[in-house]
């Protein structure tokens, strides 16, 4: 279409077309926008959770299928109510597929992601191709009331993108990488490899969390589940010394 006017605002806000077709548009998305809701109506309660990426590939393809008819003249109403009665019918289709083969389940929902074991990050997580940013899984983590990585047995990713935590039991909880923001932290003091130890007790390995034990005098070394060399120490009550430094900073005004 060739433009003879630029800001043109007949062309702008009203198109091409008679006022009469602003009407239609009306009919248009009344009847598609109800079609498409019994449509998603059949797909049942599994259409409304979080969405695995088949289903958000979906759900792209719906929104093309309803809007389109809705604006554009030449599409006729009844081509939109046909793509999107063979997309839920598809979609259905897969849902039985996925209950009944397992390895059509593990191709479109994929599988859960490891991010944290035993008290120390997954290879999946502090690798180069990590599945989240470090700080984002230490917020999710801080919201299951974790405060350092020692009290996590286990997290994962599920198919959905929801994060899984579960917690080790209060008497099995061991020294772990502070999950508290260094700027909130008292002391969080870091050290590299080939440095000397400050003084003798447990350290965390700062890119994935590996706990080592050091002694007095021993040469700190890189971490022997990353290879990374940047430590720090290991504590099972970071907030503890938040709290203590804070006690002292209030009685020093006194």
């Amino acid at each position: 279409m060739e433009i003879e006017q630029a800001f043109d605002l007949k062309r702008l806000f009203l198109g091409d077309v008679p006022l009469l077709f602003f009407l239609e548009i009306g009919f248009r998305t009344l009847v598609m926008y109800g079609y498409a809701l019994l449509m998603l109506r059949l797909l049942g309660k599994r259409g409304q959770r979080q969405l695995s990426i088949f289903e958000f590939a979906i759900v792209i393809a719906l929104g093309s299928a309803v809007g389109d008819p809705m604006l554009y003249p030449q599409v006729p109403l009844l081509h939109g109510m046909v793509t999107i009665t063979v997309i839920v019918g598809l979609n259905k289709l897969l849902e039985w597929l996925v209950k009944n083969y397992e390895w059509v389940e593990t191709f479109v929902e994929g599988t859960p992601t490891l991010l944290v074991q035993n008290g120390y990050l997954s290879s999946e997580q502090y690798g180069p191709r990590g599945i989240m940013a470090r700080e984002e899984l230490f917020a999710v983590l801080r919201n299951n009331k974790a405060a350092q990585l020692g009290q996590v047995k286990r997290a994962y990713m599920e198919q959905t993108g929801q994060i899984s935590v579960f917690l080790y039991d209060r008497a099995e909880v061991k020294p772990g990488l502070p999950l508290i923001p260094p700027w909130d932290l008292s002391d969080f003091a870091t050290y590299r490899a080939e440095e000397p130890v400050p003084e003798g007790g447990p350290f965390a390995c700062w890119t994935c969390g590996f706990m080592v034990r050091y002694e007095d005098g021993e040469i700190f070394t890189l971490c022997p589940n990353c290879e990374h060399g940047k430590w720090t120490v290991a504590t099972k009550e970071p907030l503890q010394a938040v709290k203590e430094e804070r006690v002292a900073g209030h009685q020093g005004h006194f």
